[in-house]
């Protein structure tokens, strides 16, 4: 059988390998759980072991060229860093409040770095215990602050209508972005519980729910009242940090408040409305600028043909975005085979199965080969739909969760047919840019290039190049991933992958909003940039090349002074053909070898 479903992948593969554009500028990232020790870390692991296996895990992300990891660091008001308000998480040892030996936080972030990926802590603000009673009656909050959590009928969460309970989160996220470089932090969507809330937090609607204000609103009122805060806060601290959420992927919001907010209305009705069930409304953070980015869980698959299937949910996030100016990065979870219908037979017939012969798998090899089928379609179909409709030129692509991201093979897959070259995460415009440093001393020493950025802080992060040299000096080149090899926070690269004779090494600088510096050339002569807004003139063998940002008259001159062309060259490169020789082009000396 192992034999049999070996072809089966082999044959998928071959049905889906036509390879998509790879843009320059798009977020792939993955969750990366640890509560109930999903994907990581394994708490019967050593410290060692977690590291090892956390370095796998990102090793391969490298491979699939993803650049943003999402790490869960407080999945239950615990904390997988040195935290100053909680307690080490029980999903690091076994036991809650145990030091692991090390602090994850710390290593997944340098881990990530090197690869690369700008790493983002992702937080759970609300969830205290997802079974009853198990931190115990000692643990801190509920020892010393009974009064804020909320008893629902198999969990405690941290309740959203306390003030206190909002300042407290504010300082336990002020404490991570000050001590740790985190790139971002993410929340998920537990809110207010899935079950409902009915009269829980009557002490809190007795103390802070002004009279005759609707409880829904005032709900909803506090989360965003928190969520502002938070954004605030970081402004003040760190402002380099973005700041975004995973809320349920049903906005749900009346016509009436759509209408109010300026955006298309969309009539889910018949499913769960994250509006008016969890109280939580992603498009006020949009709307109020409280959120740089938003990455509702679309998790319902292109074949499913409710209104909030991912033919319809995605093209109205994207349009919500772009109407609210910020970016819209969807969270996507590759669906099962579906069991019946047309979809059903499609897939059989990739698979070269008939009914009986997929019925007679055992549910593990139903699973590989359902997933093999179906899984690289789905998710190919999402991640192109998630291109065509983004409107910002900010696509985004979030993986739940990172274990079947990989056991699905999708790393793989995705790595040969859509992302098939690195990407830079999409530049937020509206953050305040920081001061690029100069790049100089761009050495090549074995297969290491290195360079000096001084002044960078620990934010800046670099771009390498390797550019034939020929288009080396127009700025159009670097406006796409065709020649971008790796991004890192380091000052040096291993570049021993870059081989072909005729190329320049070339390195920008990038802050942590996404500006990218002018491109600085290590040519045999030295270091050059290339400058967007001028004529840039080179020599090539047989040829002058000369690149204009538009329409532009060009004389080329004899080195005697002699008139050999005149010529109008248009935006972009212009190759000129000329005998070896000296030549004046518009004034500036040209070598043609």
């Amino acid at each position: 059988m192992k034999k049999h479903l070996l072809l089966l992948f082999g044959a998928v593969a071959l049905a889906f390998s036509v390879a998509a554009d790879s843009p320059k500028r798009e977020l792939r990232a993955t969750w990366l759980a640890s509560v109930s020790n999903i994907d990581w870390p394994k708490s019967t692991e050593t410290a060692a072991q977690q590291q090892a296996s956390l370095i796998e895990i990102l090793d391969g992300m490298q491979a699939a060229r993803m650049n943003v990891v999402y790490l869960q660091v407080r999945p239950m008001c615990d904390a997988l860093y040195q935290s100053a308000y909680e307690p080490w998480s029980q999903f690091l040892t076994g036991t809650r409040g145990k030091d692991p030996g090390y602090d994850p936080l710390a290593f997944a972030i340098g881990e990530a770095h090197k690869r690369g990926m700008e790493l983002y802590a992702w937080i759970n603000p609300y969830r205290y215990e997802s079974v009853k009673n198990m931190h115990g009656a000692d643990d801190p909050i509920r020892k010393n602050h009974p009064e804020w959590l909320l008893e629902y009928s198999s969990s405690y969460i941290l309740d959203p209508g306390n003030p206190e309970v909002a300042s407290y989160l504010v300082d336990v996220l002020r404490d991570i972005i000050t001590h740790y470089n985190v790139d971002g932090l993410i929340f998920d969507d537990y809110f207010y519980p899935y079950e409902g809330t009915t009269n829980e937090d009557a002490y809190s609607q007795g103390l802070y729910k002004p009279a005759g204000k609707n409880v829904g609103d005032w709900r909803r009122e506090s989360v965003n009242k928190l969520i502002a805060d938070i954004y605030s806060m970081i402004q003040e601290t760190k402002p380099t940090v973005k700041f975004g959420i995973g809320p349920f992927g049903i906005w749900g919001g009346p016509q009436s408040v759509a209408t109010a907010y300026g955006i298309d209305y969309l009539n889910t009705s018949g499913g769960t409305s994250a509006y008016s069930q969890l109280y939580c409304d992603g498009v006020a953070w949009l709307k109020e600028k409280s959120i740089d980015f938003i990455s509702p869980q679309c998790y319902w698959p292109s074949f499913n043909t409710k209104p909030w299937g991912y033919k319809t949910l995605v093209p109205w996030w994207a349009g919500v975005a772009e109407v609210m100016e910020r970016h819209f990065y969807s969270s996507m979870r590759v669906s099962t085979m579906p069991q019946s219908g047309p979809q059903r037979k499609s897939i059989l017939q990739r698979l070269h199965m008939t009914e009986n012969e997929y019925n007679s798998l055992s549910m593990v090899e139903r699973s590989v080969a359902a997933t093999a089928a179906q899984g690289t379609e789905e998710c190919g179909f999402e991640v192109d739909m998630n291109r065509s409709t983004d409107l910002l030129g900010a696509p985004g692509h979030v993986f739940f969760n990172t274990t079947q991201f990989f056991s699905y093979g999708l790393a793989d897959y995705l790595a040969e047919e859509k992302f098939t070259q690195p990407a830079l995460t999409p530049l937020m415009s509206w953050k305040t840019p920081q001061t690029l440093p100069e790049i100089t001393e761009i050495t090549l020493s074995g297969n290491t290039l290195s360079w000096r950025a001084d002044g960078a802080d620990e934010t800046m992060r670099y771009a390498i190049y390797y550019v034939p040299s020929r288009v080396a000096y127009n700025s159009a080149t670097y406006e796409k991933s065709a020649y971008l090899q790796r991004v890192t926070w380091e000052t040096s690269a291993d570049v021993s992958s870059c081989t072909q004779s005729g190329y320049y090494f070339v390195v920008t600088a990038i802050d942590a909003a996404g500006n990218e510096s002018e491109p600085y050339i290590k040519t045999p002569s030295g270091i050059q940039a290339v400058e967007t807004d001028a004529l840039t003139i080179y020599g090539v063998p047989g040829a002058v090349c000369i690149s204009a940002p538009e329409a532009t008259m060009v004389s080329i001159h004899t080195i005697a002074g002699q008139l050999m062309h005149e010529v109008q060259v248009e935006p972009g490169t212009t190759e000129v053909a000329l005998p070896a020789g000296f030549y004046l082009v518009n004034g500036q000396k040209i070598i043609v070898q």
